[in-house]
């Protein structure tokens, strides 16, 4: 059985219902965006989840708050992990930053040491509530990532991990999907757990386009830079090389169970149809 779900946000309640709704019947994972606050939205994803069996995560608001200034918002993160846990979630997405981070290696390890004391302190709040972060590749190279979880490992920080975004990846490095699948693979000898987001781009920009907007670009295919398996061909070969990792798809609500639906009618590998 494969480990495809899907991502809602707490914004309009009749926009996420039938995703959730259809969530709960699968038995899909389901990530919550905490990015609104709309409390109708609450009392639907409360009322819903409170009895099922769904394992369910959540993703921080990132236009707030991320690992670059915990400094600053601390209690932000607090408050998010209450509400979380609330709704049963496990762990949390966390972005690296809000913005691009230097990529002057003159000033690499002043930025590591800023990302990783306010891990630190992220660490010492997971700690006390029992609870997990991953930290989502954003705007920056594959390099700054392997240095910042070299350093997280060395330092002991064991609730936190990472979350990787193949679209980001596409847009944002210039390393192709081989390279961070094997960064993932180290990822997991040195212990850390991995989650994923999965959805499209035309290579330009975050575009987070479901299966249907695919086939209407045109894009489906090996796109010659990043991604050689096209689409879904590459969902199914994160799914093989990572099973246990949970993978959203970050698409539009009114796309999810459609773009769902597509990508796992046809498995490419036999052997996950028979697992």
């Amino acid at each position: 059985m494969h480990n495809f779900g899907f991502k809602v946000a707490d914004d309009d309640p009749q926009r996420i219902g039938p995703v959730l709704d259809y969530a709960i019947r699968e038995c899909r994972p389901l990530e919550v965006g905490l990015y609104f606050g709309e409390p109708a939205a609450h009392e639907l994803l409360s009322q819903r989840l409170a009895d099922s069996a769904v394992p369910v995560n959540a993703h921080t608001d990132h236009e707030r708050f991320h690992a670059f200034n915990l400094d600053q918002t601390e209690d932000l993160l607090k408050a998010h992990i209450r509400t979380a846990q609330g709704l049963g979630s496990r762990y949390s997405i966390l972005h690296a930053a809000g913005q691009p981070m230097t990529p002057r290696m003159s000033r690499r390890a002043a930025l590591l040491s800023r990302l990783l004391d306010n891990l630190e302190r992220a660490e010492d709040l997971c700690e006390m509530h029992d609870y997990c972060l991953y930290l989502e590749n954003v705007f920056h190279p594959l390099d700054l990532y392997r240095a910042l979880f070299e350093s997280i490992h060395s330092r002991g920080l064991n609730h936190i991990h990472f979350c990787f975004d193949i679209g980001h990846a596409k847009i944002w490095s210039k390393e192709a999907l081989e390279d961070w699948l094997d960064f993932m693979d180290d990822l997991m000898d040195m212990g850390f757990g991995l989650h994923c987001h999965l959805h499209a781009n035309q290579g330009f920009i975050d575009q987070h386009l479901a299966m249907a907007e695919v086939e209407a670009l045109g894009i489906a295919g090996d796109d010659g830079f990043y991604n050689p398996y096209g689409y879904p061909g590459a969902y199914w070969v994160i799914e093989r090389r990572f099973p246990e990792a949970v993978k959203v798809f970050e698409v539009k609500p009114e796309l999810a169970i459609a773009n769902y639906e597509t990508v796992t009618a046809v498995c490419p590998f036999p052997e996950l149809v028979s697992a």
